[in-house]
This record gives structure tokens, C-alpha cells and sequence, in this order.
């Protein structure tokens, strides 16, 4: 499906429901309705190269859910900045065994990163990970096995792939290929969230470019996030994430990421939102004259506004600064500016 389509129809998609006085499309008592349009006008300037201004659909994301107990499911499809196609996101159901056991099937996200991946639940309009976001991946494809007990939760899920390099919004959808494992624990207590992750991911196939971190035989994952909430006005996030890619002694890759964040709620409607992130991926290959470093950190600031209960607007200026081999790679030279406003309606 044409690009250009896809873009006009989810602008006319935020603006219709803009413009409704109601944001309930309840067709079932079983049967519910979610989603959102996000879009923004953003501003780039890099230390090398030009500036750059673009307004622009950000997302748009439509699904339905299903509770039918002790089965419910979900399905959703979803289109992206600058995508192609419609993309299927959630696909997947769960049955809800008893005693707080549940196993999932299908399509569903990865228990992997604090910052998520639907725009209405982000704090920023862009990520922490700036140069490094392949490493936080999105939707795959597999069996989840969870079990809850009072603030914790415990989950195990087997996977087709952990990472996708050919699609961010599915899993690779083989299993000859290799395979991928998650195992998660959370606590929740209304303030305080935790979130941790360990995963690995095993690749079996033709790999054209031995130093890509995703396509190296054994990838190794461990991801830690907590959150706490103050009067339910302040809220305190942080996160580390490490991951090793191996193929031999001769052929590794090594990535670290971490970043603070503090958002204030002045009033109902308003607040404030600082982040602090860095990243270090560190790459050696026969392939390369020499082990590549990449270094970034980043300082963003974000004040928010809801203009009603369905839609808010946000305003982000962020300053990545790169070192090292980062400045090449990047593209982008030894730093950028970033400064967007962004619209966004849920439902």
C-alpha cells in the first residue's frame, strides 16, 4: 500500500476523532475498541550536514479485544513514520489457566525496555537510544507462559527471534534459523515498578556482514528497569541494559545503555519531563581494521499538556552529543539538536 495513503488516512483517522465530542467506539460487551494517531512537526540539526524539518503522520494504531473468559485475545494493525504497509502488531491469545496461570500464543511484545512502544504511554517523542534503538526489540512471535502472584509476576516465553533485522514489528517467523528465549520478573505495588529481563537469542543462517550485532550466532540480553511514583505527581524512572553478541574471539559485539528520568506533574493537565541516556557498543570483526567504539549520550526535556482526556500535545528539545567512532557512524558528526511538537489522540 502506497506510503502517501497510509498517511492521509491516519491524519483524517486523529482529526475525526479530534474533533468528536466522544472517544468510546464500544461495538460489544465482549468485544472493545483501542488505539491512537500520533503527529508532530520536527526540527534536526546536526553538527555535519544540514538541517532538517519535517510535519509528518508519527503513528497510527487500531485494534480490537476480545474477552470472551477465560480466552481473550487481541489484534491490531499499525502504520509508522515513513512505512510501506500496514503492519500487524498484536495477534495473539491467552488462555487464563487459574490460580493466576496464563499462556499466550501468537504475536505479542517483547518484555524488553522501559520506554514503550505505544506513543500515548511515552514520556518523549523520541527514545534514549538514539543511534542504538535496534536494541530494544519490539514484536515476535512464540508461547508465553505467565504466572501471577499478589505484586509479582513471572513469565517464560519461547520465541522464533528475540530481534528481527528484516522487520521491527514481527519475529523472523522460522524456527530453522534459530530461536529466541525470554524470562521475565515484575513487582508492582501502584508505586513502585520493577522490570527485569533476561533473553537469549540463537542465529543459524547466511550471515552476509559477520559484525551485525543481531545476526551473530549467540546473543546474550539482560535488561533492568525501575520505577517510582510520589504522590502520584513525581515520577523516577531508570534503566540498564547489556547485551553480547558472539560468533567467535574474533567476532563480538558488546552493548550498554542506561538512562534517569524524572517527570513532574504540576497540575492536572501539565507536566515536565527530563531524561538523561547514554550507549556504548563496541564492535569487532575481521571484517573491520580495528575493534569500532561507539559512544553517545543524550539530555532531553519534554513538557506535556492534556488538552482533554483523549488528546494531549507535547514539546521535546533534546541534545545528543557523539564520541569516538559514533561521529562517523552516526552520520550526524560530533552532535544534533532536536527540538519537535507532537499531537496525539488515544481512544
Amino acid at each position: 500500500m502506497n506510503k502517501n495513503i497510509i498517511k492521509v488516512a491516519g491524519l483524517a483517522l486523529a482529526a475525526a476523532f479530534a474533533l468528536s465530542a466522544r472517544a468510546d467506539v464500544a461495538i460489544h460487551q465482549n468485544v472493545s475498541v483501542y488505539g491512537y494517531a500520533a503527529g508532530s512537526v520536527q526540527y534536526s540539526k546536526p553538527d555535519k550536514g544540514n538541517s532538517d524539518t519535517e510535519m509528518d503522520l508519527d503513528a497510527a494504531k487500531i485494534g480490537l479485544a476480545f474477552n470472551f473468559a477465560p480466552v481473550t485475545a487481541k489484534i491490531s494493525v499499525y502504520a509508522d513514520h515513513g512505512a510501506d504497509e500496514i503492519n500487524i502488531l498484536e495477534a495473539n491469545a491467552t488462555y487464563d489457566i487459574g490460580n493466576g496461570f496464563s499462556l499466550t500464543g501468537g504475536r505479542f511484545q517483547s518484555w524488553i525496555g522501559y520506554e514503550a512502544f505505544d506513543i500515548p504511554n511515552c514520556n518523549f517523542i523520541t527514545y534514549g537510544t538514539d543511534m542504538l534503538g535496534w536494541i530494544i526489540p519490539n514484536f515476535h512471535e512464540g508461547i508465553r507462559f505467565d504466572y501471577a502472584l499478589d505484586k509479582m509476576s513471572f513469565g517464560v516465553a519461547v520465541v522464533n527471534s528475540v530481534y528481527n533485522i528484516e522487520d521491527k514489528y514481527r519475529g523472523d517467523g522460522s524456527l530453522s534459523d534459530g530461536y529466541g528465549v525470554e524470562g521475565h520478573f515484575g513487582y508492582n505495588d501502584g508505586a513502585l515498578s520493577i522490570g527485569a529481563t533476561l533473553a537469549y537469542q540463537n542465529t543459524r543462517d547466511d550471515r552476509e556482514y559477520d559484525y551485525n550485532p543481531i545476526l551473530l550466532g549467540d546473543t546474550y540480553i539482560a535488561d533492568v528497569w525501575a520505577q517510582y511514583v510520589i504522590n502520584n505527581k513525581t515520577t523516577i524512572g531508570a534503566e540498564l541494559f547489556y547485551s553480547k553478541s558472539r560468533e567467535n574471539s574474533s567476532n563480538n559485539v558488546e552493548d550498554y545503555y542506561g538512562l534517569v528520568m524524572v517527570k513532574q506533574q504540576f497540575t492536572e493537565k501539565f507536566s515536565l519531563a527530563g531524561r538523561f541516556s547514554l550507549g556504548n557498543e563496541e564492535i569487532k570483526s575481521d571484517l573491520l581494521p580495528k575493534k569500532l567504539k561507539l559512544d553517545f549520550w543524550k539530555l532531553s526535556v519534554q513538557p506535556a499538556y492534556a488538552v482533554t482526556q483523549n488528546l494531549s500535545v507535547g514539546a521535546e528539545v533534546s541534545y545528543t552529543k557523539y564520541e569516538k567512532d559514533a561521529k562517523v557512524i552516526s552520520g550526524y558528526g560530533k552532535s544534533k539538536w532536536f527540538a519537535g511538537v507532537q499531537a496525539v489522540f488515544k481512544f
